[in-house]
């Protein structure tokens, strides 16, 4: 997982290498 975003993640695809962030602020 990477640490480049602060929030949570919604949805993660490994076996793409892409997701959705939703940030926390």
């Amino acid at each position: 997982m990477s640490d480049m975003v602060d929030g949570t993640v919604k949805f993660f695809n490994s076996t793409k290498g892409f997701g959705f962030i939703t940030p926390d602020t």
